[in-house]
């Protein structure tokens, strides 16, 4: 059985969108599982609309606001029990193939490499304005993203990784343990223990329209536009932030699996930990 992890806030405007396209998908065997933040709009009744005329095939936890969409989804896979897991944003629409392919994916790799391996299968996405206007095919070329930069050394630096295009397996969830409330979010974190200890693959089509809003929490940017650059510019200190941040990830990463981590993974970790204490010399020096 698939479980997708729905986590809303506020969503009404674009929730009925995404819950449809959820249940007009070509795959039937999944369950959607929700977990609101403490919605101050209709969100929750939209929500209990469709638990009463899906009740077999929709659920939400009781539990409490968790303050960030990190949180959300990381409470989520906490109450999840299944073979494999997907993630939802509510604002989003999905190709009506996407579990279908997602799921053939997975399961391929998981003959490939075995179900005991950890495995995160991920796609590209069609990014689209608030009203569904396609601004760009590719969520990739958009971002100036390489989706086989996907080595250890690679995404400690940088996640390629967008988590509403994720399926992932029971092996991968079980792996990577409670989510750590310092990681920099919860896909990220999924894609560093699934490159560490396991496999994974992208599937280099859109299956997913990736609205943009001025709600988003994480947003799509063109990379290659000049309002890009310039903001950038403008925002120093928050660049110097994420990378410190990226840090204190690698940090708990090793705390957590260094031990268990092959020879090659413990030299980038150990390297990557310790970046942030040298000069920008010997940064430029270090090759991980």
């Amino acid at each position: 059985m698939i479980t997708v992890l729905l986590a809303t806030y506020n969503g009404e405007k674009y929730l009925d969108k995404q819950i449809n396209s959820l249940l007009s998908q070509t795959y039937k065997d999944f369950n959607i599982l929700i977990h609101d933040d403490g919605s101050s709009d209709n969100t929750v009744g939209i929500i209990n609309d469709y638990i009463t005329k899906y009740p077999d095939k929709i659920s939400r936890t009781d539990a409490p606001a968790t303050g960030s969409s990190k949180a959300n989804f990381s409470l989520l896979l906490s109450r999840c029990d299944s073979d494999y897991i997907m993630f939802c944003d509510q604002d989003d629409v999905w190709f009506p193939q996407k579990i279908e392919k997602s799921f053939e994916k997975i399961k391929q790799a998981e003959e490939d490499y075995g179900k005991e391996t950890p495995i995160l299968v991920h796609s590209d996405l069609t990014v689209t304005d608030k009203n569904m206007h396609t601004i760009a095919h590719s969520f990739f070329e958009y971002q100036k993203l390489n989706a086989n930069r996907s080595k250890l050394s690679n995404l400690l630096v940088q996640n390629c990784i967008t988590g509403c295009t994720c399926i992932i397996n029971r092996a991968l969830k079980e792996k990577s343990g409670e989510i750590p409330k310092e990681c920099a979010m919860h896909d990220w974190w999924l894609g560093l223990v699934a490159v560490m200890f396991g496999k994974i693959i992208f599937i280099d089509e859109p299956l997913i329209y990736y609205r943009q809003h001025g709600d988003n929490s994480v947003g799509a940017k063109n990379a290659g536009g000049l309002s890009y650059v310039s903001n950038k510019l403008k925002s120093l200190n928050r660049v110097k932030a994420d990378y410190l941040a990226t840090y204190v990830q690698a940090r708990i990463l090793r705390q957590r699996f260094i031990k268990e981590a092959d020879g090659q993974s413990q030299r980038i970790l150990n390297a990557y930990c310790n970046m942030s204490e040298l000069g920008k010399i010997k940064k430029i020096k270090l090759k991980i």
